[in-house]
């Protein structure tokens, strides 16, 4: 492709195209090196069950972190920080279930930390067709996370309920059909 293009432009005379290979060919191989966690992460991606329908991530909490000490008194300063993760999944009964979890980061990278159905959206048995969260600037204000979950209880139906998940400040959970 290189050959192709300079000589196309008729600037470039034989003697020059080779250096330049070998140029291209030594970025060539920078590149596919640099791209070796790529394809880990295209094979971590494929490893996703097909039955998940829809993720988002967003909000924040924070929780003290304690000492190995004997009394176990929280380390002034230090916190465990991390975010919330919604996950809707394609249950063998075709309906859709919902999964919240809180995830903290840490130096090797963010770890899942705990993982619940949200049992209101299951019981339900309906078909979730969208999630989005309350705020998608990335960037929440305060400890906590909103999204909203559209969900069809038939799906012939036109428009589907919404349903609001609230975790406040505490990490309390609740799941209410949207007032709006």
């Amino acid at each position: 492709m290189i050959l192709a293009r300079y000589s196309a432009l008729g600037k470039v005379h034989s003697t020059a195209v080779l250096p330049m290979m070998r140029r291209g060919a030594g970025a060539l191989i920078l590149i596919l090196a640099a791209s070796g966690s790529a394809f880990a992460d295209e094979d971590l991606i494929n490893k996703l069950s097909p039955r998940i329908l829809f993720t988002i991530s967003g909000g924040y909490w924070e929780a003290p972190q304690e000492t190995g000490g004997d009394d176990a008194q929280a380390d002034e300063g230090a916190a465990q920080r991390g975010y919330y993760r919604t996950i809707a999944y394609r249950a063998e009964d075709d309906t859709s279930r919902l999964y919240l979890q809180q995830i903290a980061l840490g130096a090797d990278g963010p770890a899942v930390l705990e993982t619940r159905e949200i049992e209101a959206i299951g019981e339900a048995a309906g078909y979730i067709t969208d999630m989005r969260p309350e705020n998608a600037t990335g960037a929440a204000a305060t400890p906590g996370f909103t999204a909203f979950i559209y969900m069809k209880s038939d799906r012939e139906a036109a428009e589907p309920d919404m349903w609001e998940l609230f975790i406040d400040e505490f990490g309390e959970v609740s799941v209410n059909a949207a007032s709006n």
